[in-house]
């Protein structure tokens, strides 16, 4: 009774995370500021141990589709996460980013040495974000050059971290070849047929 059970709760979360992959709301495009905009690629599910469920988008212009080259490119695009399962919190979202970064630019300690205070910025950003309990439906990465990365909570503009190696190792988190899941990079990156 109780494995049958346990089936039924894996089958309906398995579905629920399939009916709302199908209906993940990406916009078309994210609007710069010079009047241009960085068009959607594609999305992919990620559903870790923590049940944290949320759709990562990727917003690139071009066809390009190695992984490191979209990564190390000095080029307008964004990655935006969207929960899946009513609101998720952001607790679960800092734990799981933090841990990112280490996957983001390879293990490389002496690297993430340069960029820490502005890691250190931006989960300031993040966790001060919100009202309590805070939780996310939408976080936006938008990176521009010679600016840096904006960070977007649901419709409100946080703050920007300057720096393209800092684009690098956060973008590095869904897009390294060392990343948490290569299936989930694998997706995002994949041209979508019209």
């Amino acid at each position: 009774m109780l494995r049958k059970l346990s089936l039924i709760l894996i089958f309906s979360v398995f579905s629920f995370s399939l009916y709302s992959a199908e209906n993940v709301d990406f916009a078309a495009e994210i609007p710069l500021n010079n009047g241009k905009s960085v068009p959607f690629r594609n999305y992919a599910v990620f559903a870790p141990v923590s049940f944290s469920l949320y759709a990562v988008g990727l917003f690139v212009e071009g066809s390009e589709t190695d992984n490191m080259k979209i990564k190390d490119a000095d080029k307008p695009m964004a990655i935006q996460l969207v929960s899946l399962y009513r609101k998720l919190k952001m607790k679960t979202l800092m734990e799981e980013l933090r841990r990112g970064f280490r996957y983001g630019m390879d293990h490389d300690k002496e690297f993430v040495k340069t960029i820490q205070s502005r890691i250190d910025t931006f989960v300031g950003l993040l966790e001060n974000s919100g009202e309590e309990p805070r939780k996310y439906h939408r976080i936006t990465f938008l990176y521009v050059p010679g600016v840096g990365t904006h960070i977007g909570f649901n419709d409100t503009f946080l703050g920007t971290i300057p720096g393209h190696d800092f684009k690098r190792a956060l973008f590095g988190i869904w897009l390294n070849n060392n990343c948490a899941n290569d299936e989930l990079r694998d997706k995002m990156i994949k041209i979508k047929k019209k």
